[in-house]
């Protein structure tokens, strides 16, 4: 009787060692690795160009695009698509349309998750006929205002939402060289407007870009607010803080505070208070101040020439009429 109870708690021993040793060996080896293909959770109509894709885990977002995704419409036409971007979260995907109708949809694709797996998906979806009508903003600028060390530096605008490529952009360049300079081009996801420099930039300059409020989203919403940075390829920027305001009795729209002296020039945008800043070198300028009340692409509104140094507390100008017989572009008064 001995014998077999002996066996048997051996046979117990042997096996609570063996658990511990696998629950060892699984603390032990790195975790596996995500074999399991993405799925499509839900489908969502935000508004009548925007359709979100909610999947059960975060998708690789170069597999997301024009080629691997097709919309069928209530008629089993192929929609044309005009756009595919990630999502507020990273396992979603928009997908951005001309309107749609209120009918019954089917979107079809293919996209990876981050571990590469392949993930086929179908659904359907009813189409919104709700408008957009939020304005697109500016949701941030690179490189950073008052930037340096960088002799081919980019500069990259960055959207709340894919922008109509096709509608005009209004931006300017101070020292106005830079229009030949710096080409621009657009990112797939339409959030991202980019300008590269096609050669080094000399030491000793300054580089002042701003987007104006221009362009529009896919709905025909006008973008909010401008996007303002400057930067040198110098290892230091030295530039003095400027502040000032323009007056008028009315709305500014687009509008801008150019600064010249006999060796370099300087910019700053005015916002829709009339306030404005920017850096610029120590020295004595010229200040002019020019706006486009009604978005047309011409001044209306012109103020200055006024003498101003950097020492000065603030710079105050007014806004008159332009008195042109024929209007010019604000791109007009830079040097």
């Amino acid at each position: 009787m001995r014998r077999p109870a002996a066996v048997t708690l051996l046979a117990v021993l042997v096996g609570a060692g063996i658990l511990a040793l696998s629950a060892c060996a699984k603390k032990m080896l790195p975790p596996s690795p995500d074999r399991f293909a993405p799925r499509l959770l839900e489908i969502r109509t935000r508004n009548r160009v925007s359709v979100e894709l909610l999947f059960d885990e975060d998708i690789d977002a170069r597999s997301a695009s024009l080629d691997s995704i097709a919309v069928f419409g209530p008629d089993g036409e192929r929609v044309e698509l005009r756009g595919i971007s990630m999502g507020r979260k990273s396992d979603r995907i928009d997908i951005w349309t001309w309107p749609q109708s209120s009918g019954l949809f089917e979107v079809r694709g293919r996209v990876l998750d981050q571990a590469g797996n392949p993930g086929r998906f179908r659904g359907r979806f009813r189409g919104s006929d709700k408008a957009d009508t939020i304005r697109p903003r500016v949701a941030g600028i690179q490189p950073r205002p008052g930037a340096s060390g960088a002799a081919r530096q980019k500069i990259a605008v960055q959207f709340s939402e894919p922008l109509d490529t096709l509608s005009q952009l209004s931006y300017t360049f101070v020292p106005s060289m830079f229009d030949t300079v710096y080409q621009g081009g657009w990112r797939e996801d339409w959030r991202e407007l980019s300008f590269v420099p096609a050669d080094t930039i000399d030491s000793g300059v300054t580089v002042y870009f701003v987007l104006h409020p221009s362009g529009q989203d896919l709905e025909g919403n006008r973008l909010s607010g401008s996007a303002f940075t400057y930067f040198t390829p110098d290892s230091v920027f030295e530039g003095r803080p400027v502040r000032g305001r323009v007056t008028w009795r009315g709305p500014l729209g687009t509008g801008l505070v150019l600064f010249e002296d006999t060796a370099t020039t300087g910019m700053a945008p005015i916002l829709t208070d009339g306030s404005f800043g920017t850096r610029l070198d120590s020295g004595s300028y010229q200040a002019i101040a020019v706006a486009d009340t009604n978005s047309d692409g011409a001044v209306d509104l012109v103020g200055g020439p006024v003498e101003f140094q950097t020492e000065q507390e603030s710079l105050a100008i007014r806004l008159e009429p332009t008195q042109d017989s024929i209007p010019r572009t604000i791109d007009a008064y830079r040097r």
